[in-house]
């Protein structure tokens, strides 16, 4: 049986890591004939030297690099259709991926969802079944993309007889008892994280660890484009200046937000994932944002609970993008700690300070 792993991020790297490493030692499911291959997409940073270093390791079969690719400008609803129904052309011109090095090569493609090379790579692997595998929290409710939001775009994948994404045959999340999507007999749980898997992990991923800073509260930042939330985003950061000197702002890869208040920061190119797997005594670390993932990689990947606040319920939800379905993942996740009040959903500003300050008192820090 041979896989093909496709990633464009560090999250999903780390647990398509985990299952093939797993899966080579006969640990999680017996395969008979097993091999994987590892796509990345160069579309985070230091995708091209993790790549040669997973190449390096030997682990999968090989390692194919590829480039990020995205139409745009007057004519690209032309490229996107042109693309759809050429996907050797589309795929070699644009991710330098050779028709002869994929088609007809793999038996289970296991990718997070719908993008267009995932879903030229499945056209030219017609019989392989579609494993799709955890993108961040959406996908808990299955919130995920199975086709082009273009109508046009998913009439000529259905006049060219393409494989519809809704026919997945699983769906691998970090846990199963969150999931609140269709089909949960469908749903399969990664395995666990364990020692010798995050020690190799530490190892592998060594180049990119001598940068970080440590701190105890850390912002994880985010950028909703409403001028209403922001000026009440603005009131929220400078109530962390009471307590500047034990702040982190971590600057979202793709999204720069400006740091009035001079906090240490990143710049966005630190590895998110890996900075929690360093982290010294990460249960007495808070962590800040509006409703970022990113809050909840401790817990999903390591089975470490830090304090955490996420403060969406102080904005409309129209601007927030928060759903139903969203605000039940939540609280099926608090309910997944040890101790649930670590996690704490202030619903204006008064209550946020009011957050802050009982973790301030918590773990003995003072303002400045």
């Amino acid at each position: 049986m041979r896989y093909l792993y496709y990633c464009n991020s560090t999250y999903q790297l780390l647990n398509i890591l985990n299952l093939h490493w797993h899966r080579q030692n006969a640990a999680f499911e017996s395969i008979d004939d097993y091999h994987g291959d590892l796509m990345i997409q160069n579309s985070f940073e230091g995708a091209e030297q993790i790549a040669r270093i997973i190449e390096s390791e030997s682990a999968f079969d090989s390692v194919l690099l590829v480039n990020k690719a995205y139409n745009s400008g007057v004519f690209h609803k032309f490229e996107t259709f042109f693309d759809l129904v050429f996907p050797s052309f589309y795929m070699k011109k644009k991710h330098s991926i050779r028709k002869k090095d994929i088609c007809n090569r793999y038996d289970v493609l296991c990718v997070p969802k719908y993008t267009t090379l995932t879903d030229l790579i499945w056209r030219l692997n017609r019989r392989a079944k579609l494993h799709l595998y955890e993108d961040g929290i959406g996908s808990y409710h299955l919130n995920l993309l199975f086709g082009p939001r273009s109508k046009v775009y998913g009439d000529v994948r259905n006049l060219l007889k393409y494989n519809s994404f809704e026919n997945y045959e699983r769906l691998y999340l970090v846990n199963k008892d969150m999931y609140m999507g269709k089909d949960p007999e469908k749903v399969i749980e990664f395995p666990k994280f364990d020692r010798a898997y995050l020690e190799r992990i530490r190892t592998i991923f060594a180049p990119f660890s001598s940068k970080y800073i440590e701190k105890d509260i850390y912002w994880l930042s985010q950028f909703l484009n409403n001028v209403e939330f922001n000026k009440m985003l603005a009131t929220v950061i400078e109530s962390l200046a009471d307590y500047k000197e034990d702040v982190l702002f971590c600057q979202h890869p793709r999204t720069h937000m400006e740091n009035v208040h001079q906090f240490a920061e990143t710049d966005g190119k630190q590895i998110w994932e890996l900075q929690v797997l360093n982290m010294h005594d990460v249960s007495q670390k808070l962590f800040i944002s509006i409703h970022s993932t990113a809050c909840f990689t401790a817990k999903m990947l390591y089975d470490e609970e830090p304090y955490i606040i996420m403060f969406y319920k102080m904005g409309d939800k129209n601007v927030t993008a928060v759903t139903d379905n969203f605000e039940e993942s939540v609280k099926r996740f608090i309910s997944s700690y040890s101790d649930p009040q670590k996690v704490m959903l202030p619903e204006n500003l008064d209550e946020f300070k009011e957050c802050l300050k009982k973790y301030a008192d918590h773990v003995g820090l003072s303002k400045r």
